[in-house]
């Protein structure tokens, strides 16, 4: 053990009086940066503690250290929360963590995914009960893709119609993330037949995008009309997302067919997601032209690019050349304070 390691240890040793979950948790976050061997030798005796904070917190650490020997403490965790989980594991902090910490290491756990993404985890609330493990769920639902579970679209296509919306998202996502040619089709569907929350339709688009990239421009492209402005967003977002020409043609078309303020607000950041070279270009001249209210949102947009000095000095140009004040303002509290 290195020197820094011994040194943690002796604090860790003299932090033991107390009461006993507050001190636990403060020398967690005294392991915090420590390499593998420190978190090693000194993460199994929490991933053995009572309390489900000192254990999500010991399970951050190892994912965040990649500390793959720990997994089967982290397996075996999980299954004791799994015991009467709304009492033992309230909130599901410590089976999410773990789930995560799982996911992040790549680790082969089918059971503990597949016990996961089926979990349902009622606790009381104001005025009846919440489900707190909707994001367990989701991250299970990514496990399983990241290690290739054979019937893992089974279990996304019953996320996708999750009752809380949270999971509906991550299974989008987990789809996309599978990168499967049914994955498509089932998106497409949830699209068509819609979401009675506009974000999970918006994921489902996004998702689309990351999936099937220019084959799904004319899907998409359909939905930029949508009444649903949320939706109409997301499409837009999600055709910028796919970097490609003929998607930002798309969006530098329907600008020009649209000389509406509010439209072209909407516009430009899916214009600048799409990093190209040419998409930078036709912003830059939105900020040198356009009316105010429109050269912010370009502005804002851009500065996605704020780390690039050579485009940062573009824009900067431009809105100098506007000498217009709230535009400066806002160049400065987006580029200069990044």
């Amino acid at each position: 053990m290195s020197g820094d390691g011994r040194a943690v240890v002796a604090t860790l040793r003299r932090m033991a009086k107390g009461r006993p979950v507050d001190n636990a948790l403060a020398q967690l976050a005294a392991l915090k940066g420590m390499g593998p061997a420190v978190l090693a030798a000194e993460l199994p005796k929490y991933l053995g503690n009572k309390s489900n904070l000192v254990v999500a917190k010991a399970a951050d650490l190892a994912r965040a250290g990649g500390v793959e020997s720990l997994v089967p403490l982290l397996v075996s965790a999980f299954n004791r929360f799994m015991d009467k989980p709304a009492s033992t594991d309230p909130t599901c902090a410590a089976k999410r963590e773990i789930a995560n910490t799982l996911y992040e290491l790549g680790a082969a756990e089918q059971e503990v995914f597949l016990t996961g993404i089926r979990h349902v985890q009622k606790e009381p609330a104001w005025g009846g009960s919440v489900d707190t493990a909707a994001e367990l769920r989701g991250l299970c639902a990514l496990g399983l893709v990241r290690i290739g579970y054979r019937d893992v679209m089974v279990e996304l296509v019953d996320l996708l119609t999750d009752v809380e919306h949270q999971a509906r998202i991550m299974a989008a996502r987990a789809i996309a993330y599978a990168g499967r040619d049914e994955g498509a089709l089932l998106l497409r569907l949830k699209i068509l037949t819609g979401d009675r929350e506009d974000v999970v339709t918006g994921e489902c688009l996004l998702s689309l995008s990351n999936l099937s990239r220019g084959r799904a421009l004319p899907f998409i492209r359909q939905h930029l009309d949508d009444p649903n402005p949320t939706i109409a967003e997301s499409a837009a977002l999600a055709i910028g997302e796919m970097r490609d020409a003929a998607a930002l043609d798309v969006l530098t078309d329907r600008w020009a067919r649209h000389p509406l303020a509010e439209t072209r607000e909407g516009l430009a950041l899916p214009i600048a997601l799409s990093r190209l070279p040419r998409s930078v270009e036709f912003l830059l001249a939105a900020v040198a032209s356009e009316a105010e209210s429109v050269a912010i949102r370009v502005i804002e947009a851009l500065a996605i690019y704020r780390h690039d000095a050579s485009i940062a000095a573009k824009v900067r140009a431009a809105v100098e050349g506007r000498a217009i004040r709230r535009l400066t303002e806002v160049f400065q509290s987006t580029f200069d304070a990044g």
